[in-house]
């Protein structure tokens, strides 16, 4: 499956968005038994969601050297596997954003923030 199959894309009469296929690692040189990381990062994917929930997305990508992609699937654990505070938070886009990311397309929205 590519990018261009993105069933969820196809049902909305949207265009997909090819990703990089970022992924979340659990490496025991970076965190024992705490939560994955963002391949090629130390930065885990809890701190990630929880700053993209109360900061917004764009000041991530100003402040971290990490990409949209990466902080979508960040978001996407926490709200399928993350703590109990985060998921209540990611849990619905999560659901929707997991489709797809399955595919490999991007074309999602941007996960929920803080209201100010």
């Amino acid at each position: 499956m590519t990018y261009k199959d993105c069933a969820t894309c196809v049902k909305a009469g949207t265009k997909p968005k090819r990703g990089q296929n970022k992924r979340l690692v659990f490496d025991p040189m970076i965190t024992m038994s705490g939560p994955p990381t963002i391949e090629g990062h130390r930065i885990s994917a809890e701190f990630m969601a929880g700053r993209v929930h109360a900061f917004g997305i764009q000041d991530q990508l100003d402040s971290y050297d990490v990409n949209r992609e990466e902080l979508l699937v960040c978001c996407w654990w926490a709200g399928v596997y993350g703590p109990k505070r985060l998921k209540l938070i990611f849990k619905e886009w999560a659901d929707n954003a997991g489709e797809h990311l399955w595919y490999g397309c991007v074309q999602i929205p941007d996960p929920p923030r803080e209201s100010l």
